[in-house]
């Protein structure tokens, strides 16, 4: 499926998120309505500019 988050697709971080956001959906803890592509781009688009040592946010 195409959406403007691909370049996260191939990383460590989306197989992290995406697994997270399965087990959640199973377990009927979250509904998702928006494709998962687009909400575990979104998540991995901002963990991304974030400086996760530090806990300073990058500019965007």
């Amino acid at each position: 499926m195409k959406h403007p988050y691909q370049e996260y697709e191939t990383s460590e971080l989306w197989d992290v998120v995406k697994s997270s956001i399965e087990d959640l959906v199973e377990n009927n803890d979250i509904e998702l309505s928006t494709p998962i592509e687009y909400v575990v781009g979104y998540i991995c688009k901002n963990i991304s500019s974030t400086d996760i040592s530090s806990g300073e946010k990058s500019p965007k």
